[in-house]
């Protein structure tokens, strides 16, 4: 598997195709910017070009057709084709089709008949219209357009010879993220600095493996926060690698391989305890009491890992921030400060700003632990295509710590297992599952299904001993939930027990609907260095919630309103949150009244009913 990022090109000459021979254009640009070509669309004569260390694999795409022209024929600019190129580059990766790292796009494009005379300046090179020089009618503006409406994640940098300042609000103001011109003395180097800061590329190291959308979109988040030194939060559920993605930020921001990386667990720094291990102590303070360097000076010019933030004592909160706002630590028993240049990388799976809010962690230690951005991990269950690649790595390094090592085959229905199962302890759950899947199975070669053991609905201990009384155990997910919903029997109570329990029953329906709003606005926010947090979209949120692409946004906003009835006692304590609050807010700014809804008997529009943008 190649940790190459894959580039599309969309370029008028570049692009196009020649009947008996390969691209020279092409060729030439590639060797310029250290790419290798798998468009895999030429033959004829003209050797390939091999490239010994390319930067990137490319694949072009001329934007028009046809694709191969000659003297008669007549080329015109194609949107949808174009369109449709990306979309196959952007769905869900597959090892043969990774998804786009980057687009990079012309912005004039030539159309009009193919003449010997134009044909005396490029092969299947067009005269060219008055407007397609136009810089407002560039048809690379127009493509521009229409990816930000359509793939607005997908990373897109403006390549041409044109001049910048032409069009430089233009492409801005339409979603391209930088401008690359085409005749550059350091054009290697300056792709490589675009792909850094923008592009979807994979862990090159593959110690973060995937190469999903949202994995890589995480990567390149902890690199533009890797670029200063800043402390920065990662957030992630547990076991989905939030010390791998610590690591990853700190190799891409160090100057060298020797700078310091220390990592310690949150809920080792008790109120006794954290001050020797933070700050270290002088020899013979007390009797017995030997002296050593505490984690923070070991780390200095480097960065110190705090796993799990929400275990933290109150006493080492307040001993991190002094040191935050001083720059200096002075060990137990000395008079002396020592000063240290650390940059604090912190952790947690917890609702930190909600710990933040009724006291249980400082409000300022979290400005401060995150004034450099947030990163967040996704779930494996929300990246599900990285889980074979995972599973193959995971297999190998248990065969190597098995004595009776044999390289196995993974069979496709005990991988059809492992992709379906919801991971909620995510990679390390993986990780354990496949290790001892390895270990039970020490003299075969091959993995099949019965080899993988994935838990079931989890009963408590209590309940499957005979005799005793099962003891209440809260559902892990939604789908526990729902099955010990299903199982409870319709005559399970007598008259006196549901006497009067209908409205406690709505109101814990209601309570747990808008803690589901809540659930999914959480989900499509879409954070940002400029937004930690995320700006809140109820559309998306409500799409998600009900599974419906063809909501519409207005009915989205009715949705919401109505999920949380502002006049519900059970729910006016849950507005209280200030997620619910602005997501309630929205609604009524969309739709400030009451709309008919669609009829279901003739399936008629509702009055002024409309999508927003």
């Amino acid at each position: 598997m190649t940790h190459l990022p894959r580039i599309l090109i969309i370029d008028d000459l570049f692009g196009r195709t020649h009947s008996d021979r390969r691209n020279e254009e092409r060729a030439n640009l590639c060797g310029q910017y250290l790419l290798e070509d798998v468009t895999g669309d030429e033959k004829g004569k003209g050797g390939t070009l091999k490239i010994k260390q390319p930067v990137a694999q490319v694949f072009f795409f001329r934007g028009q057709n046809p694709a191969c022209s000659t003297v008669g024929d007549t080329v015109e600019s194609d949107l949808e084709a174009t369109l449709t190129v990306i979309r196959e580059g952007w769905g869900e990766p597959r090892p043969e089709n990774p998804c786009w790292s980057m687009v990079l796009l012309d912005l004039c494009f030539y159309t009009g008949p193919v003449t010997k005379q134009s044909e005396r300046r490029a092969l299947g090179m067009p005269e060219g219209r008055e407007r397609d020089n136009q810089p407002k009618h560039y048809f690379g503006l127009e493509i521009l357009e229409a990816i930000h409406k359509e793939f607005p994640d997908l990373p897109v940098v403006i390549m041409s010879s044109m001049p910048r300042k032409n069009v430089s609000r233009e492409f801005s103001s339409k979603g391209a993220l930088g401008f690359l011109p085409r005749e550059d003395a350091h054009s290697a180097d300056r792709l490589k600095e675009m792909l850094w800061r923008h592009g979807l590329i994979q862990d090159e190291t593959g110690e973060i493996v995937g190469r999903s959308r949202s994995l890589l979109m995480a990567l390149r988040a902890a690199r533009r926060a890797a670029s200063a030194r800043r402390n920065v939060l990662i957030r992630g559920e547990r076991g989905v690698g939030k010390e791998l993605l610590a690591r990853y930020i700190w190799r891409h921001g160090s100057k060298s391989a020797s700078t310091p990386f220390l990592a310690v667990n949150s809920a080792v720094l008790s109120p006794t305890l954290f001050a020797s291990e933070l700050f270290g102590i002088e020899n013979r303070v007390a009797t017995g009491v030997e002296g050593r360097g505490g984690l923070i000076p070991a780390a200095s010019g480097g960065d110190l890992f705090l796993d799990e933030i929400r275990d933290m004592s109150p006493e080492a909160q307040a001993g991190i921030l002094r040191v935050l706002e001083d720059r200096k630590v002075t060990p137990v028993g000395a008079k002396a400060s020592i000063p240290v240049d650390v940059r604090f990388l912190s952790a947690t799976n917890a609702d930190v700003e909600e710990l933040a809010s009724t006291g249980r962690f400082r409000p300022d230690l979290l400005d401060r632990l995150r004034e450099g951005g947030t990163a967040f991990l996704p779930p494996l269950n929300e990246r599900r295509s990285d889980i074979p690649l995972l599973v193959e790595k995971l297999v190998r390094e248990a065969e190597a710590k098995n004595t009776a090592a044999i390289h196995r085959d993974i069979g496709a229905d005990a991988m059809e297992k492992l992709c379906a199962y919801d991971w909620p302890g995510n990679v390390r759950e993986l990780r354990n599952c496949i290790f001892e899947a390895v270990n039970s199975n020490p003299d075969v070669e091959h993995l099949v299904v019965t080899h993988i053991r994935v838990p079931t609905i989890r009963q408590s201990a209590t309940a499957q001993q005979p005799g005793k009384a099962a003891r209440f155990q809260s559902p892990r997910n939604l789908e526990d939930l729902l099955r010990m919903l299903d199982s409870v029997p319709a005559d399970a109570w007598s008259a006196s027990e549901i006497a009067g329990k209908l409205p406690a029953i709505r109101g814990a329906c209601d309570q747990l609907t808008a803690k589901l709003v809540k659930a999914a606005i959480t989900a499509t926010r879409r954070p940002s260095l400029d937004e930690p947090e995320g700006k809140i979209l109820i559309h998306p949120a409500m799409k998600l919630l009900t599974g419906n692409r063809a909501l519409t946004a207005s009915k989205a906003a009715d949705l919401v309103k109505r999920l949380l009835k502002e006049n519900a006692s059970s729910t006016s304590g849950l507005l209280e949150d200030p997620a619910l609050r602005e997501a309630h807010a929205i609604a009524h700014r969309l739709r400030p009244k009451s709309q008919p809804t669609m009829s279901r008997a003739n399936g008629s529009k509702s009055e002024g009913e409309g999508t927003i943008t």
